[in-house]
């Protein structure tokens, strides 16, 4: 996950709707998203020790498959990563809204299985304490290569096929 900030419920249901209704890329209007909330006091940003702390992962690699399980508290806005591949996600525990590709806000109670697709970029809110497995196959064998593979913070290292997919349905919504 990219950055994260804890907001009141009613909020964080507010922003995922107005994220949903802005024109355009939807990748491009999370990172603008994601600038302005990256300048919030209290954000924590990927890749920090404060980062670690609130959202603690166990990772997993075994045979090829990497297992990725995090936990996020309750009352927390989170970015994802855009995924680069397709691969199961597993919401193990908690009750989350989603905002989906197609702009529509899912809400979602554990236990679910979701089918991550590649250009996948979730913004979700946590209504409570959320366990969150998502499973990938890889060939590396160190965890940082491994983030590498699986996530960016740029669509434009996607596919270009995933990226005019991506393109031509959103101008159709």
């Amino acid at each position: 996950m990219e950055s994260t900030v804890i907001i009141p419920e009613n909020t964080g249901l507010e922003v995922l709707e107005h994220l949903s209704y802005q024109r355009g890329i939807l990748w491009e209007n999370i990172e603008i998203f994601l600038n302005q909330l990256s300048k919030v006091e209290g954000v924590a940003i990927a890749g920090t020790k404060e980062m670690d702390t609130i959202y603690p992962v166990k990772h997993n690699l075994e045979d090829g498959l990497y297992t990725r399980e995090l936990f996020i508290p309750k009352g927390h806005l989170v970015v994802s990563y855009i995924h680069k591949q397709n691969h199961p996600s597993f919401l193990l525990k908690g009750d989350i809204s989603i905002l989906l590709d197609s702009g529509e806000i899912q809400r979602l109670k554990a236990p679910q299985k979701v089918f991550t697709k590649i250009g996948t970029q979730r913004v979700c809110y946590t209504h409570e304490d959320v366990t969150w497995v998502c499973v990938y196959k890889t060939r590396c064998k160190k965890i940082k290569s491994i983030e590498k593979e699986i996530y960016t913070l740029n669509y434009k290292e996607l596919p270009m096929k995933i990226i005019n997919k991506q393109l031509k349905s959103w101008q159709e919504q």
